[in-house]
């Protein structure tokens, strides 16, 4: 019997997120979270900006 599994970007994505969910809920107060999570946004925000521009 033959067994494939296919993990794609996607999943690891979901995981890592999920790993920094469960961080955020059990070491950090909710003030560096903030700061954390604001940070993270700003990031991918201006990730996206230089990734859809055609320079």
């Amino acid at each position: 019997m033959n067994l494939t599994i296919n993990i794609d970007w996607k999943f690891i994505v979901a995981l890592g997120a999920t790993t920094v969910g469960i961080i955020f809920a059990v070491k950090m107060d909710a003030s560096a979270a903030e700061r954390v999570s604001t940070h993270v946004a700003d990031a991918c925000k201006e990730y996206a900006i230089a990734g859809n521009g055609n320079c």
